[in-house]
């Protein structure tokens, strides 16, 4: 649960940011193509390939980000950057549909770029990132492909947990947390309905014009 939800956090900021820097992004159009390759990457590594990876990378020991193995911000990371391309492509698609008229307007009368980011562009894309944000937190909850290869016993997630129990002949015990699990990511989706339907009046009246 905690792994899901500071997925869910960080991972719907760092996405959204970056989606938005790629597409309304004003300067440095080389470093703005790479980032965009770079966000659509991760669909195309398996989990289990990540997961290696970052053994094999973490575990050097001349490495002095070693001392990340095995906590939860490392865990975190590793969740963001394997569930990065769909929130990245679900905040594009809603930045593209923002009306390219607020950039030139914000333009001429000389508006900084963050005040139209916190003012304009984040409540018309709240849906998606909310979108986003429901998207990491589930994944995260019922992920197993990476995250098998880098807990340590302080950070067991909880869809681990479950294969580990169920190894160990306690399939009533895993059964038990399967259904937490389930039911978890069911009020997490209903919450994600409820403060959808909150905030529509307020953030979306621009698309019913």
């Amino acid at each position: 649960m905690k792994l899901a939800t500071w997925t869910a956090i960080i991972g719907s900021v760092v996405i959204f940011v970056g989606a938005y820097c790629i597409e309304k992004g004003r300067a440095f159009a080389p470093v703005r193509q790479a980032m965009q390759m770079m966000s659509v990457l991760p669909m195309a590594v398996p989990g289990l390939v990540l997961g290696l990876g970052y053994i094999f990378y973490f575990n050097d020991a001349n490495n002095p980000l070693g001392v990340l193995y095995g906590t939860m911000a490392f865990l975190v990371i590793n969740t963001v950057v394997h569930y990065y391309t769909v929130g990245h492509m679900t905040a594009l698609t809603a930045l593209k549909q923002l009306p390219t008229e607020i950039e030139a307007t914000a333009a001429s009368v000389k508006l900084p770029q963050y005040k139209l980011f916190f003012k304009v562009s984040l409540p018309c894309c709240l849906p998606a990132v909310l979108d986003i944000a429901i998207y990491l937190f589930i994944n995260a909850l019922t992920t197993t492909s990476a995250v098998v290869f880098l807990y340590s016993t302080n950070t067991i997630p909880a869809s681990v947990a479950v294969l580990n129990m169920d190894d160990a002949g306690q399939t009533g015990s895993a059964a038990a947390m399967a259904v937490m699990i389930m039911l978890s990511a069911a009020i997490a989706k209903l919450l994600h309905m409820l403060v959808g339907k909150l905030f529509e009046a307020k953030t979306q009246a621009w698309r019913k014009r």
